[in-house]
């Protein structure tokens, strides 16, 4: 090794989880604190991405030469860019369905179900203008009017898609790239405007006799809702990047077989669509009685899911950003709750992982659905049994109408999730089972990670409190490894990956000049996005 790594990475040869004062410099009576730099965080998530999008390329192209993938990438390409297609003409198409029942609420003298719809398509559009504003307000006011006039005119699905489509890079200051907002904005329309757009019109399909225009509307918000969980999963699923950066969590959809790929794509949309259905149906049945039942059902399952992730010290979101205090708690709470509707009410595949809420309540939810909507069809037969409110009621389902609508569709949804565990590789089911907490799930890839390039990624592009646990091993790593890089010059550690390296994790000053030039900085300056 030249002498220059050496000098370089002095102090760098004590052993992991030992402390030496020339790798872990501390002052005298001041105990160490994790490091500003390192707890910002707001740009690293999106600078490692950009790297690893590199390497990744630089990866496949090697492959490319010797024709392995070639097949493979190009049918993922096809699928991601159908679904991306599908997706956006299946909202466009379900705004128009709303929009109609919207107008037929009115005209049928039902005001109070219009005006919940409205609510629905308004606080849908508010949360999206929120957020494009909070994307794209480091790059000018222009692009910030420009993004909410798509959000307004009901377009930006389409220019979301055409982004991701033409391969479109991440934005200078622009706190996501396309496919990371893309899916953002498909979370917050599920949340806000398909999944309870679908509950008020299941609440106005068992209230009277229903028309055609009701039956249209309905199968189109429980259809988009489904297509749009199933695509997020599967996005995320046949990304390359994210196959190598995670192969045992990604990598369900076999590539290599067209037919177990379309097996596949049937059964989560399958899944999402028989569990959202069933849901709502119940959910419909139970609101004739009153909705206090149901509020506070709602109430109880989500307040047990957020004291789940308090118990276990797993509350605050992975993120890089906010760091600390009241805009943390505030921002794991509101994706928490984002999650655990998209987990409740569509089986989103993604929820499996162990940032979100785990394999182990994933498959809980999946097979708890069912007890769910058994009890409340329940009360609702018991609910009609009085003479004077069957009476009161326009249309009345009759127990093999109830239990018959749900055993199908919860033996559809069984049968589809049975048949998805069958079709996928058996080292994938353990992701079904797992009760890793997102602290587990972090140390455990930084400790078992070979390659350079992925400690960087599974430790940097998460939130600190995750792997403060391990910072000095973290720290004796950094130390060890970066003079050995600088010397090396390796493919994959350029100036994004460079801007990563916390300032104050670097001991020696010589080493963090090295790293720090005026193209590193640019980096830097270009990435610092507040939140």
């Amino acid at each position: 090794m030249p002498n220059e790594v050496l000098d370089l990475g002095r102090g760098a040869h004590a052993p992991p989880g030992t402390h030496d004062p020339r790798v872990h410099p501390a002052p005298l009576g001041k105990a160490p604190s994790p490091p500003e730099s390192i707890s910002r965080g707001e740009s690293r998530i999106s600078v490692i991405r950009n790297s690893a999008k590199k390497h990744v390329k630089k990866h496949l192209s090697s492959m490319f030469i010797s024709g392995q993938l070639t097949k493979q990438l190009a049918s993922a390409l096809r699928l991601s860019n159908a679904a991306l297609v599908a997706g956006a003409c299946l909202s466009v198409f379900d705004l128009v369905c709303d929009l109609a029942m919207v107008n037929e609420f009115i005209s049928s003298d039902r005001p109070g179900f219009a005006t919940a719809s409205l609510a629905t398509i308004v606080v849908n559009l508010v949360c999206q203008l929120i957020f494009v504003v909070l994307q794209h307000k480091k790059r000018g006011w222009l692009v910030v009017l420009r993004e909410c006039f798509f959000v307004l005119t009901f377009v930006k699905p389409g220019a979301d898609v055409y982004r991701v489509m033409t391969n479109q890079k991440h934005k200078t200051n622009a706190v996501m790239d396309p496919r990371d907002e893309m899916i953002m904005l498909r979370s917050v329309d599920l949340c806000t405007e398909c999944v309870p757009g679908a509950i008020i019109q299941g609440m106005a399909f068992v209230d009277r006799q229903h028309s055609s225009v009701a039956v249209v509307s309905l199968i189109s918000s429980l259809l988009t809702a489904a297509f749009i969980s199933a695509s997020i999963g599967l996005e995320k699923d046949i990304d390359s990047e994210y196959r190598l950066h995670s192969p045992h969590f990604y990598g369900l959809v076999n590539l290599k077989s067209k037919r177990q790929t379309a097996i596949v794509c049937v059964l989560l949309l399958l899944q999402s669509f028989c569990q959202l259905a069933a849901k709502s149906f119940a959910f419909a049945l139970c609101s004739l009685e009153g909705f206090t039942t149901l509020a506070w059902y709602l109430s109880i399952d989500m307040s047990l899911a957020i004291i789940m992730k308090l118990v276990r010290r797993d509350f605050g979101y992975w993120v890089p950003a906010p760091e600390s205090g009241l805009p943390r708690f505030l921002t794991s709470l509101l994706v928490r709750i984002i999650a655990k509707i998209l987990l409740d009410f569509t089986s989103c595949l993604i929820m499996r992982h162990p940032y979100e809420y785990g394999g182990a309540y994933y498959s809980f939810t999946v097979l708890s659905t069912p007890l769910v909507c058994v009890y409340f069809g329940s009360r609702y037969l018991a609910f009609i049994e009085d003479d004077e409110v069957r009476a009161s009621l326009s249309f009345v389902f009759t127990s093999e109408q109830v239990y018959g609508g749900l055993g199908a569709l919860t033996v559809v949804q069984f049968a589809s999730f049975a048949c998805l565990l069958a079709v996928i590789e058996r080292k994938y089911w353990a992701t079904f089972l797992g009760t890793a907490t997102a602290t587990e799930h972090a140390v455990s890839m930084f400790q078992n990670s070979q390659h350079d390039f992925r400690k960087i990624q599974n430790t940097f592009e998460v939130h600190p409190s995750l792997w403060h646990q391990i910072e000095q091993d973290v720290r004796f790593w950094l130390n060890e490894r970066l003079p050995i890089w600088i010397a090396e010059s390796p493919p994959w550690f350029d100036d994004q990956v460079k801007a990563v390296v916390p300032e104050n994790m670097v001991a020696n000053k010589m080493v963090l000049a090295r790293i720090r030039g005026e193209s590193v900085r640019k980096v830097i300056k270009e990435r610092s996005v507040k939140y």
